[in-house]
């Protein structure tokens, strides 16, 4: 099974006809959804070599910051609710093909229970540029008790190097929980760590604009297929699954290492809830 494990729902992945027509046009059969910018239909454009021209770096240390002023300035958290409604509508016209990742805000965590009961999404999303948190916060570890009580992963977009390093030790402290690294950011401080205290954490590799594929061959070589999730990121970077899903089949390896990553990884995490 092939699966977009990180999308919006906006530009490609706005209605359910784009939805249909984004994954049919990539032969892929899900997405994981989580809110994009209400009722927007735009496709953004980067440079094809944001991350190749400086393939050693993590080039997400810079966009983090861009992206923090961005939505501060606009207060974009504020329609994160709406857009969890949105993405819940989205599943239930077709379940089958959209898994819903709840972006969760301080806000709504104190409606947490009563929000699962009523949409079962399938995964938590925090992201430290829209709404800042400290991966070694009393708010943070409620939330991973939480979410390990409901065996759902949870897919985070971290700001800094050094909340990777919070978030290294936390994982040691905590093994039960599962957790998606967004945009491979920071893998080098996983590199010499003890693989044991791993085993239940993926790293996302959205997208070509973001994730340079040295860093990528980085991440496989020292993890293996098994840990990495192919994600786009869309409607962020124009034909962004189809250049994701290019980049792992040009890949030297073998056919069940790109199937795993191309979505195999993905379906097994969504199995196990």
């Amino acid at each position: 099974m092939r699966i977009d494990g990180h999308g919006h729902a906006c530009g490609g992945y706005l209605t359910i006809e784009d939805i249909h027509n984004t994954l049919s046009n990539n032969n892929f059969d899900a997405v994981v959804l989580v809110p994009g910018e209400l009722n927007n239909s735009n496709t953004y454009k980067f440079k094809d070599d944001n991350a190749e021209k400086i393939p050693q770096k993590d080039v997400l240390v810079t966009i983090n910051k861009k992206i923090k002023i961005a939505t501060t300035l606009t207060l974009m958290k504020r329609v994160i609710p709406k857009g969890n409604e949105y993405v819940f509508q989205l599943k239930k016209t077709d379940p089958d093909k959209i898994k819903q990742f709840f972006w969760l805000t301080k806000k709504q965590w104190f409606d947490i229970d009563y929000l699962y009961t009523r949409m079962q999404f399938e995964g938590i999303k925090l992201h430290q540029c829209w709404e800042y948190f400290k991966v070694d916060s009393d708010w943070f570890k409620e939330v991973t008790d939480w979410c390990v009580n409901k065996n759902l992963p949870i897919f985070i977009h971290l700001y800094s190097h050094k909340e990777i390093k919070n978030l290294i030790s936390h994982i040691k402290n905590n093994k039960e929980i599962k957790v998606i690294i967004g945009h491979l950011f920071g893998v080098e401080y996983f590199l010499n760590e003890e693989l044991k205290y791993f085993n239940n954490i993926f790293f996302d590799l959205s997208n070509t604009y973001f994730v340079s594929e040295y860093r990528l061959r980085i991440a496989l070589k020292h993890f293996g297929s098994s840990k990495l999730l192919l994600g786009s990121d869309t409607p962020y970077g124009e034909n962004a699954l189809e250049k994701c899903i290019k980049r792992i089949e040009f890949l030297d390896i073998k056919e069940s290492d790109k199937e795993n990553i191309l979505g195999n990884n993905m379906n097994n995490i969504l199995r196990c809830i």
